[in-house]
């Protein structure tokens, strides 16, 4: 790769300074808030104006991760899930790789391929080993850049430098003998220097430092056109499984499965259980099971229909018949996963886990629906719609506001039982501790409840927000317990 820099690299290099000083104003200081919407605001503006010239490729995708990343970067100033804060925090920075990966791949839509993978990792290598050569032959090229007349006189200032330093030792000590006065002057400047906490600024100056070598490097190696990672001559021919192996397998597998259905519709549709359970015990046995059994029948539809070879007409229908009698039951599965979650719910109570469960389910519906679709129809590609069905669903669990929804449900619940967990709503994001106010606002007599509400009015005294930590949950929350009167 040739590493000479333009003017235009420097200018370029001076803006990524900038952005590893907003970067780490951003993230290292306290609680990320609106900080992070702003910084990958900046971040895609300097993006934009470095590739203005620059021919994109796989647009579209690229346009949906941009508004994902830009959605989920919005749910830090938004929300105050905690769960989703931290994933949040090891997602946005992959999928900000993988954009820019995607929009300068040079082949359009392969980026579901094993060669689109290689890239990612290759760029992140080459980026480092950039960021390393930059490091070395930087101050050389930026010298060599300079004119010689320019670059003596700044030989000649660092050599004026070094003659003054044993000089000004000499007569500082002579100045604060002669005049006390100034000595207490310059004995001030320790004291300054000390107020600055030099270990913390040092840390911080190294931050910056590595944010601005990565947010270079990579920006400056995706702008050239490397050659793309072979495909295995193995992997260029594509595997193919025996039909009637997989038509034994297919058969056997609905078998068990038509008789598990044959007890889930006499479970649910004759209100009839086993001896012993209740519906509460009957929800919990068996739910991840089921859940995993789904996603195993996912893997094996999309894996026969990618790898069975193409037989015999009368064959090949009877083997899309089966795999659709698969996702039905797959289906019935996933019907009978999601009523024994609900059922222990309407008994416990709900959860961000719980809810989070029951959106992953209507995820995998999703999933299912559109399998059955490739069963009959070969030109869809199920690989694609499963990362983009991932990443809309990633993004939507973000974007809604789940706690809200587990507090209206668990107030509602307790308006028809009286049974409530203040404990659990209060160990919830702010969400919950609104949720506490309203239980508050229809009991103010619920054992407990005051108690911890003075609490988190206590905790507001100690509570200080600077500009990147500002988020709106959390400020709603605040003001409205500020507003509340106890009893």
């Amino acid at each position: 790769m040739d590493y000479k820099l333009k003017k235009e690299d420097w200018i370029f290099f001076l803006i990524c300074i900038a952005l590893g000083i907003l970067a780490e104003r951003s993230f290292l200081n306290g609680i990320i808030g609106l900080s992070y919407p702003v910084f990958i605001t900046c971040f895609y503006g300097v993006f934009f104006w470095r590739y203005r010239s620059f021919s994109f490729t796989n647009k579209k995708l690229g346009l949906l991760l941009i508004a994902s990343i830009w959605l989920l970067s919005l749910s830090f100033f938004l929300n105050s899930n905690m769960i989703l804060y931290l994933l949040n925090i090891l997602v946005i920075p992959v999928m900000v790789l993988i954009q820019l990966v995607l929009v300068t791949y040079p082949v359009e839509n392969q980026w579901h391929r094993w060669p689109f993978v290689q890239k990612i990792f290759l760029t992140v290598g080459t980026a480092i080993a950039y960021v390393f050569r930059f490091i070395m032959y930087a101050p050389r090229m930026a010298v060599r850049g300079l004119e010689e007349r320019k670059s003596a006189t700044i030989r000649k200032v660092f050599i004026g430098v070094a003659i003054s330093f044993p000089l000004l030792f000499v007569i500082v000590n002579l100045l604060v003998s002669a005049d006390q006065q100034f000595g207490n002057l310059l004995g001030t400047i320790p004291r300054w220097l000390l107020a600055l906490k030099i270990e913390e600024e040092v840390l911080r100056t190294i931050a910056i430092t590595i944010y601005t070598l990565v947010i270079f490097g990579l920006l400056q190696v995706l702008r050239t056109r490397q050659t793309l990672p072979a495909e295995p001559q193995t992997q260029n021919e594509k595997m193919a499984w025996d039909s009637v192996i997989s038509l034994t397998v297919l058969t056997l597998l609905n078998i068990v499965y038509l008789l598990f259905v044959v007890v889930q519709f006499q479970y649910f549709f004759s209100e009839t259980l086993k001896e012993g359970y209740t519906y509460a015990e009957f929800a919990r046995r068996g739910f991840f099971e089921l859940l995993f059994v789904t996603l195993l029948n996912l893997l094996i539809i999309s894996t026969i229909v990618t790898y069975v070879e193409k037989s015999a007409k009368f064959l090949t229908l009877v083997i899309r018949g089966l795999l659709s009698l698969l996702v039905f039951f797959s289906g019935v599965m996933l019907y009978s996963a999601f009523i024994r979650l609900f059922m222990y719910e309407e008994a416990y109570g709900f959860t961000f886990a719980r809810v989070l469960a029951h959106s992953f389910m209507i995820f995998l519906l999703v999933i299912l629906c559109y399998s059955l679709m490739r069963i009959w129809m070969d030109r869809l590609s199920l690989v694609r719609f499963y990362i983009i069905s991932a990443i809309i669903f990633y993004t939507l669990v973000n974007t809604i506001q789940l706690d809200r929804f587990v507090v209206e449900r668990n107030l509602e619940r307790y308006s028809e039982t009286g049974k409530i967990d203040i404990h659990y709503l209060n160990s919830l994001s702010y969400e919950g501790v609104e949720g506490l106010m309203e239980l508050y606002e229809i009991n103010p007599e619920h054992p407990g409840l005051s108690d911890l509400l003075l609490q988190r009015k206590q905790d507001l005294q100690y509570s200080e927000e600077s500009w990147n930590s500002i988020n709106m949950s959390r400020g709603s929350a605040e003001k409205a317990l500020r507003d509340l009167e106890l009893k």
